[in-house]
């Protein structure tokens, strides 16, 4: 690894950020307290400085209202280096192996769940609440969908723990979301918008192709009044990640590809959002056919649209949005991006260090 690689990655250290759920900055003997004074449990955030899921966590799940408002309402939640100050003692008290590791200790000291590793909103509430019943725990879970039992907490606590369980993180989201779509096949439309199935929106459709998308987008005027909101945020948000997806690869490279890209943005127009993301649509679209060095060209003359989210996507993605390259056009492509390293963010600068990386020596 070269010395300017080497650079970015010390460059790219940071604490994690400030969260809309209420870390609080006492001890965990101070927890405990204040968990048996409020009628609460106690929520633990075991993370480390280098660990890039929990600045995920930090940045993408905590700060939400979603989940800071189930959080507060229910835990004393604190964040533990374990690392530094009390942290190697108690991680090795709790077995912590991974970062993050979330454990959740009654007020008597007893633990009554832990779960690792990066969770989506709807995943992270889902998992934390089979920590708070014990009906739901992975065992009694289990034995209960292997009876026959197909309530939406069944289904629901079984395919999180189908996925935390897989050591092969896209496998474990495989098996779950399997259960999921057969749950979902059984069901008829009225009890696809019933409030109790929410979880499988939320949780379990993370893919603009996933069939459930088209579902919500037809009858995102029928789910209950407490869920429309939510439901309206899911599809925004899935387009998004679409929108995403095209900008950051090189994914329209036949006539099929085309014609999906055609239809999404077709719909996006339509349902009002791709207003928010004309730039992306844009630049995908000028990717098409274009070789890795004619298409920097069109990025040198047109970066300066992109707002500086836009600009940190299209650096950090690299070897993806160029690829494949030959030496020549890869070395055209890491010049674009040297080019613009001081519009990024200090935290970005570990990420392009890595897609220049994979750019310049990928993997075999």
């Amino acid at each position: 690894m070269n010395r300017f690689l080497l650079s970015l990655f010390a460059a790219a250290s940071l604490m994690p950020a400030a969260a809309q759920t209420d870390f609080r900055h006492i001890t965990f003997g101070e927890a405990i307290e204040a968990a048996k004074s409020e009628g609460k449990l106690v929520f633990i955030d075991f993370y480390t400085q280098w660990c890039g899921p929990c600045k995920r966590m930090a940045k993408e799940v905590f700060p939400t209202q979603q989940v800071g408002d189930y959080m507060n309402a229910n835990f004393v939640s604190i964040k533990i280096d374990a690392e530094a100050g009390e942290g190697p003692a108690l991680a090795g008290k709790f077995g912590v192996k991974a970062y993050p590791t979330f454990v959740v200790v009654a007020p008597d000291g007893n633990v009554t769940g832990t779960f690792a590793g990066y969770k989506d909103s709807g995943e992270f509430i889902s998992k934390i609440e089979t920590c708070r019943n014990p009906d739901l725990t992975p065992e009694r879970v289990t034995a209960r969908y292997e009876a026959g039992e197909r309530t939406p907490e069944v289904v629901n606590a079984y395919a999180v723990n189908l996925a935390d369980s897989n050591r092969n993180y896209l496998e474990g989201r495989q098996q779950a979301t399997a259960v999921v779509d057969e749950y979902y096949a059984s069901l008829t439309d009225e009890q696809r918008l019933m409030p109790a199935n929410h979880f499988m929106y939320e949780a379990f459709t993370n893919s603009y192709s996933n069939p459930r998308v088209q579902f919500m987008i037809d009858n995102r005027g029928r789910f209950d009044a407490s869920k429309r909101e939510s439901i309206e945020k899911i599809i925004e948000r899935l387009h998004n990640s679409e929108a995403l997806r095209y900008f950051t690869n090189n994914a329209i490279t036949d006539d099929a590809s085309r014609k999906a890209f055609d239809d999404f943005c077709k719909q996006s127009r339509k349902l009002g959002y791709a207003s928010a993301y004309e730039n992306k649509l844009r630049f995908a679209e000028n990717r098409i056919g274009k070789d890795p060095i004619a298409y920097t060209e069109y990025c040198e003359e047109n970066f300066s649209t992109l707002n500086s989210d836009e600009q940190s996507s299209l650096l950090v993605s690299i070897n993806r949005v160029f690829a494949p390259a030959t030496p020549e056009q890869m070395q055209a492509v890491s010049a674009f991006a040297r080019r613009h390293l001081s519009t990024l963010p200090a935290t970005d600068l570990y990420w392009v260090a890595n897609a220049l990386l994979e750019l310049e020596q990928p993997r075999h």
